[in-house]
């Protein structure tokens, strides 16, 4: 079930993080290094969500993203 978002949504629950994390198949590791983040910050989101309007507009781009394409470098 799809959860309708509103244009103006100041609160990102714990849960939802959790679950846009599984849906979009991102990391705590990968979402810190991808967006210069530390591990504590991003558990700290997982644990409480994230409350105001810019925050929860910023933590829907981090866990929506495309992942970066990350170049393989072979040692030969």
């Amino acid at each position: 079930a799809k959860q309708t978002r509103s244009k103006h949504m100041n609160n990102l629950s714990a849960k939802e993080v959790k679950s846009l994390m599984r849906q979009h198949r991102k990391t705590i590791r990968g979402l810190a290094q991808q967006w210069n983040l530390t591990l504590k910050r991003v558990r700290h989101v997982r644990t409480n969500g994230v409350s105001g309007e810019a925050f929860v507009r910023d933590w829907l781009e981090i866990l929506s993203a495309p992942q970066p394409i990350q170049s393989v470098q072979r040692t030969q």
